[in-house]
């Protein structure tokens, strides 16, 4: 579990600023770290999204918490404080490391960023990096199927139309920003619980609620660049921070080199001493949080400056519902588990498939019971199980409903 950082108590969760921020001249930091003690059945990737945080992003800042069973009164950081890239702070500036995208309006005098978590490419079709521009938008865009991509669902068994039509079955989303370099999209998603992965074919892919907002803001011929930095050095009040993330991929072995190097250069030129024994522990730990590294910066043992102490969400947003149980239903057995929190897991997995597909557990004399649905006949209960045979190699077996004699 986490060292609990030192806290500003009870702040309510609307007051903490997610998305849009200021920009002090000279200033590399936006945001502010927050904390929250998580309640009885929430997930990391719930609150991720009500914060507007990733997957990973969450995960990173709190190692050793459990992302689908957490503890109830376990207490999280909200790693809402980011250091800006490395570049010119013009557009829309994506990190594949830090898995965050940052729009730019404005000058140098008066500089404003919002900044969203995003889902990127995988390791087998990894995001694109480089100068391009915002070629087209589109509101509910209909998805053609690359070759590639039906091939590799038509090994699942999974065979794709050619051409996908807006709807809930539509990966895109809602709203797509279409790239210059070909095949490339800023988009939505129909799989919420995917951003701050590595999960997509390419594409750089957003919560719907945040590309909404995103492709509203957005000119066409807005400039894009991606960029790869999992070293970022930023200064804030007279502070250095260093704020490292695991890298899509291999580390960089020369990117590593040249941030120590800039890191000795900052102490060099402008006399601040430097903690390296903070530096060391923020590169092995990796935990995507700023961490003030400057000598007389202040923190707690592990490093982290000061939290606000968020009050729990009387709901979180997005956060999947269940129905309640009914006879007439048809239903799919996920399977059956002997431990107790095995079963929640897998019941918490399933539900956060995109579409959703409800789940819950159920007690059967000695194990429990992973059963997916209601479901309104055969066909819906068929397809679900099929998406779990997909999407996670899960063996579903159909139950029929209890009917009146």
């Amino acid at each position: 579990m986490p060292v609990k950082p030192p806290t500003i108590q009870g702040v309510p969760e609307e007051n903490i600023e997610r998305n849009d921020f200021s920009v002090a001249k000279d200033d590399d930091v936006i945001g502010r770290l927050a904390s929250m003690t998580l309640a009885k059945g929430d997930t990391l990737p719930d609150v991720a999204r009500h914060f507007s945080l990733g997957s990973d992003e969450i995960s990173a800042a709190n190692p050793g918490v459990d992302v689908w069973v957490p503890e109830a009164e376990e207490h999280v950081v909200l790693p809402l404080s980011h250091i800006l890239p490395d570049c010119l702070r013009k557009g829309i500036v994506i990190n594949l490391a830090s898995m965050r995208l940052f729009q730019f309006r404005g000058n140098s005098r008066s500089l404003a960023v919002a900044t969203y978590p995003v889902g990127i490419g995988s390791t087998e079709r990894p995001s694109p990096t480089g100068p391009m521009y915002v070629q087209r938008k589109t509101v509910r865009p209909t998805w053609i199927v690359p070759a590639s991509i039906a091939e590799d669902h038509r090994k699942k068994g999974d065979p794709l139309p050619p051409k996908v039509l807006p709807g809930p079955l539509n990966p895109l989303g809602e709203y797509a920003l279409y790239l210059s370099k070909p095949g490339y999209l800023v988009h939505g998603t129909n799989k919420p619980y995917s951003i701050g992965l590595n999960a997509t074919n390419g594409c750089i892919r957003l919560y719907p609620e945040d590309i909404k907002k995103l492709y509203e803001s957005t000119p066409v011929n807005t400039a894009v660049r991606i960029v790869n930095q999992p070293y970022l050095i930023g200064l804030h009040d007279g502070v250095v921070y260093l704020e490292v993330h695991t890298p899509p991929g291999e580390r960089d072995p020369v990117e590593l080199a040249k941030t120590l190097a800039k890191l000795k250069n900052i102490e060099k030129k402008s006399a601040r001493i430097l903690d390296w024994k903070k530096i060391e522990e923020a590169l092995a730990e990796a935990r995507g949080i700023p961490v003030p590294v400057s000598e007389t910066s202040q923190g707690n043992e592990k490093g982290m400056a000061e939290t606000i102490e968020v009050r729990h969400p009387e709901k979180l947003y997005g956060k999947p519902e269940v129905p309640e149980l009914k006879l007439d239903a048809w239903y799919v057995s996920a399977g059956d588990l002997h431990n107790k929190i095995d079963a929640i897991r897998l019941a918490a997995i399933i539900n956060h498939q995109g579409p959703q597909i409800p789940a819950r557990v159920l007690a059967k004399n000695d194990s429990f019971r992973v059963i997916a649905g209601p479901f309104n006949d055969i066909n819906e209960a068929k397809d679900a199980t099929k998406r779990l045979k997909v999407d996670l190699e899960i063996e579903g077996v159909l139950i029929e409903p209890v009917r009146d004699k």
